[in-house]
């Protein structure tokens, strides 16, 4: 009986010991302030984005052409643009001025999300019939 007791008591102390060490410290714990703060922050960007946030993508292919070239889209969706021609870089331009310019090399990527309704236009500079028409609802 007592060695029973004393395996007993060893498995015990054991497991104390192991679930112990998956516990955090203190120190990582997050205080009520930087909680509230988390999720007012959380509550302002859900707020921003209507929709259902779908991915749309844009291919910047040969021959100078950006396909599809009309799109029609949602409030909250978003359009990625991808370079698919090895030899050039191209250089994409909100003709809005909904961002910077971007310099894409080939397979680069460039996302934008729409929070406005309205209809954008995009051009690739050098390269005149190269353009996207999007129309956001």
């Amino acid at each position: 009986m007592t060695k029973k007791c004393l395996i007993l008591i060893t498995i015990l102390m054991l497991a104390g010991v192991l679930v112990s060490g998956c516990a955090d410290n203190a120190d990582n714990a997050a205080t009520d302030e930087q909680i509230e703060d988390a999720t007012t922050e959380d509550v302002a960007e859900a707020t921003d984005v209507v929709g259902d946030g779908i991915d749309y993508g844009i291919r910047m292919e040969y021959y100078g052409m950006m396909k599809p070239s009309e799109i029609e889209i949602n409030r909250g969706d978003t359009l990625v643009w991808t370079n698919y021609k090895p030899q050039n870089t191209f250089v994409l331009v909100s003709d809005d001025g909904l961002f910077e310019d971007q310099e894409m090399y080939v397979h680069d990527t460039y996302n934008y999300t729409f929070t406005e309704s309205g209809t954008y236009t995009f051009s690739v500079v050098d390269y005149p019939d190269m353009t996207l028409t999007a129309t956001v609802n």
